[in-house]
């Protein structure tokens, strides 16, 4: 069962997401808050994240224009409560982003983009995607994303964009091997995912270097952009 939280600043997105998520089985709304003007709401905002600290959902699904306004509530605030709930996956909702701010929110946590004209369609396949703990990201934002990504990384190392036949070399990728890729795309140490999932950091270490040689990719980056936009083609 998912248990979902959400925050929004309107109360039709709120009607939306609720018709939209009825009859779900598998998932589960834990709490829900509309705050139409958060710099005047403080109070309201913070009694609800210490609501979802006492009893923390899987996923969190927020408005971007909540964000705008986050500066009434003290950012670093906000980010504490975030690092508070390392478990909570994060889905943001908005009209339209920006590649650049995706991938700062991304390092702050976030692991869902979804546009708001599709929430109706998307929001389900995203919040399930999510909760396992994978990166959602909607319409052409992928490619947006990628290639700012790309732009950041040549800055540090040689990174290649993922080829068609790379991605359709990820069918020789085990499972076990796929749940690595995960991590890594989650900027997780060999020491983290050996924690994870309990084996040893020299058997981690092996299957990265399997995963490289059968991919052709050379570092951890490039595993990283293969894995996600593997996984946004397989959900397409």
């Amino acid at each position: 069962m998912i248990k979902v939280a959400a925050a929004f600043t309107d109360k039709a997105t709120e009607t939306q997401l609720l018709d939209r998520l009825h009859g779900e089985k598998d998932i589960r709304v834990k709490g829900f808050i509309v705050i139409p003007d958060v710099a005047r709401a403080v109070d309201k905002a913070l009694v609800f994240l210490d609501k979802m600290l006492k009893s923390p959902p899987d996923v969190i699904i927020i408005d971007v224009a909540m964000l705008r306004e986050a500066a009434a509530l003290d950012l670093p605030l906000v980010l504490e409560y975030a690092r508070k709930l390392p478990l909570t996956r994060i889905i943001i909702v908005g009209d339209r982003f920006h590649e650049q701010k995706v991938i700062t929110m991304m390092k702050g946590g976030a692991r869902g983009f979804l546009l708001r004209e599709r929430l109706d369609t998307d929001i389900i396949k995203c919040i399930r995607v999510v909760a396992r703990g994978e990166i959602w990201l909607s319409g052409n934002l992928v490619g947006r994303v990628f290639d700012e990504l790309l732009r950041e990384s040549q800055k540090k190392q040689h990174v290649k964009s993922p080829t068609s036949h790379q991605l359709a070399l990820m069918k020789e990728i085990s499972r076990r091997e796929m749940e690595i890729l995960s991590y890594i795309s989650e900027s997780m140490t060999n020491d983290e995912i050996a924690q994870k999932l309990f084996l040893s950091a020299k058997t981690v270490k092996t299957h990265i270097r399997n995963i490289f040689g059968k991919t052709g990719i050379r570092n951890r980056v490039e595993a990283a952009l293969l894995y996600t936009r593997y996984k946004q083609h397989s959900a397409n």
